[in-house]
C-alpha cells in the first residue's frame, strides 16, 4: 500500500474511532511533520460527512499538482517536500469535493492551502543539458558518473557529471562536424569547447558549435542566453551567431541574450573588446558597454550599464536593476519552470530592483518579492499568477 493510501486509512479509522495504537503511532509521526498536517485532521474532523471523500482525498487536480512533484522527484529534490504536497492536496481535495453554504469556511481555507501548496511545490533550476553528437544520437548531460566519447574525427568528449570538455587530438584526417548542447526549460549547464573557450548556457538556451575548430574563424550559433569566455587565439576571431546579429572576439568575456520571446538581442561585454554587427550596422564595445539590437532592426544602440549584473546567472544570482515585472516572470518562468505572468494595473509599468539568490525556492522567492507591498504570488488555471497591488495615493 502506498503511503497516502495507508495515511488515507488511517485517518479514517482514527475519525471512525477504530485506529490501532499502531496506527495511531504512524498518525502521531505525520502530525508531527508539519503544522499543515494538523489541520487536514482538523478540516476532516469538523464534519463527519467528509469521511466519504476520503477514498478521492488524493485525486485533486492530479495533472496540475502531481505532475509537478514527480518532475522534481527526478531532480532528486523532492523526497522531504512530496509529503508536503500531498497533504495540501488532500486539503485541497476535501473543499474542492464540498458543496453548500455551511461549508464555504472550509471552501476557502482550503482553496488557500491548495494555491499555497502550488506554489511551495516550485522548485529552482538544476543542471543538465542534452548533447547531439554529429551522429545524430542524443546524449544526456546529468549527474552521472565520468564518461568518455569520441567522435568520428578522434575528438575525445569528456562527460563529468554535469560538465562537459572537448579535448582535441591530432587527427589524420579533418573531418568538418558538429555539435549541439541543447538546455531545457527549467536547467543549466556549461562547457569547455576544444579550442578552450568556456561556455555557460542558461535555461531553454543551446550551442552549435564544431566539434574541433579549423584554421579559420572560430564559428558557433546560439539561442537563448550564454556567456562566453573566449580563450585568446590572436590568429583566429571567435564570431558568435544569435539571430540577425553577430558578435567577432580574438579574447574575451561577454554576455548574449537572444530569447526569441524578447524584442532585442543584447551583447553586454565584460571584458577585452568585442565587435557587434546586424546588417549594415556594426559597434565596437568596451568593458561596461552593450550593444541592443532590435530584432526588426528598429533599435541598435550601445548603452552604458553594470555589466557584471547581467552575467550574474552564472554566479547564481538574478540580478534586477528597475527591471519590468514582465520581464521578470519571463526569466522566472524559464529558471522555475512552471509559467509565470503578471496581473494588476500597470502590471507592464511596474518595475523591481534586487538580488535574489538562484537556487532559492520559488516561495521565497514570492515572499521576497511580496517585500515591495505591491507583489504578490497567487495560481489561477494552473499558473503562478505576480499580481500587482499598486497603490499610487
Amino acid at each position: 500500500m502506498s503511503f497516502e493510501n495507508q495515511i488515507k486509512e488511517i485517518l479514517k479509522a482514527r475519525l471512525e474511532g477504530t485506529a490501532t495504537e499502531e496506527e495511531l503511532a504512524i498518525l502521531r509521526e505525520w502530525l508531527d511533520r508539519s503544522p499543515q498536517n494538523r489541520e487536514l485532521l482538523e478540516l476532516l474532523e469538523e464534519s463527519a460527512e467528509c469521511l466519504p471523500l476520503l477514498g478521492r482525498i488524493y485525486g485533486y487536480d492530479q495533472q496540475r499538482v502531481w505532475g509537478n512533484i514527480r518532475k522534481a522527484a527526478r531532480r532528486r529534490r523532492m523526497r522531504t517536500l512530496a509529503v508536503t504536497v500531498r497533504k495540501y492536496a488532500a486539503a485541497a481535495a476535501v473543499a474542492a469535493l464540498l458543496a453548500g453554504g455551511g461549508w464555504r469556511v472550509l471552501d476557502r481555507r482550503a482553496e488557500r492551502l491548495a494555491r499555497q501548496a502550488y506554489i511551495e511545490q516550485v522548485t529552482p533550476g538544476v543542471r543538465g543539458a542534452v548533447l547531439t553528437l554529429s551522429s545524430g544520437e542524443s546524449v544526456a548531460l546529468e549527474a552521472d558518473g565520468p564518461r568518455m566519447l569520441v567522435e568520428q574525427d578522434g575528438t575525445r568528449i569528456e562527460i563529468a557529471g554535469e560538465e562537459l570538455a572537448y579535448h582535441r587530438e591530432e587527427a589524420e584526417e579533418e573531418i568538418p562536424m558538429t555539435n549541439t548542447v541543447t538546455v531545457p526549460r527549467g536547467k543549466e549547464f556549461s562547457l569547455r569547447l576544444s579550442d578552450g573557450t568556456q561556455v555557460w548556457l542558461n535555461s531553454e538556451s543551446s550551442l552549435v558549435f564544431p566539434v574541433r575548430f579549423g584554421d579559420g574563424p572560430r564559428e558557433v550559433t546560439v539561442t537563448g542566453e550564454a556567456y562566453f569566455d573566449v580563450a585568446h587565439d590572436a590568429s583566429r576571431r571567435f564570431v558568435v551567431h544569435a539571430d540577425t546579429v553577430s558578435v567577432s572576439v580574438y579574447g574575451t568575456a561577454f554576455n548574449l541574450s537572444a530569447y526569441a520571446d524578447e524584442g532585442t538581442i543584447e551583447t553586454t561585454l565584460v571584458r577585452g573588446s568585442v565587435e557587434v554587427r546586424s546588417g549594415h550596422r556594426r559597434a565596437m564595445l568596451q568593458p561596461g558597454q552593450q550593444a541592443r539590437v532590435g530584432r526588426e532592426g528598429a533599435i541598435f544602440d550601445v548603452r552604458q550599464v553594470a555589466a557584471e549584473d547581467y552575467a550574474a546567472w552564472t554566479r547564481g544570482l538574478f540580478t534586477f536593476n528597475d527591471e519590468p515585472i514582465a520581464s521578470i516572470c519571463r526569466k522566472l518562468s524559464r529558471w522555475y519552470g512552471v509559467e509565470i505572468v503578471p496581473r494588476g494595473v500597470d502590471a507592464d509599468k511596474v518595475r523591481y530592483t534586487g538580488v535574489v539568490k538562484r537556487y532559492e525556492t520559488f516561495a521565497e522567492m514570492a515572499r521576497l518579492l511580496a517585500r515591495t507591498d505591491q507583489i504578490r504570488a497567487d495560481v489561477e488555471e494552473g499558473k503562478i499568477v505576480l499580481c500587482i497591488d499598486r497603490d499610487d495615493d
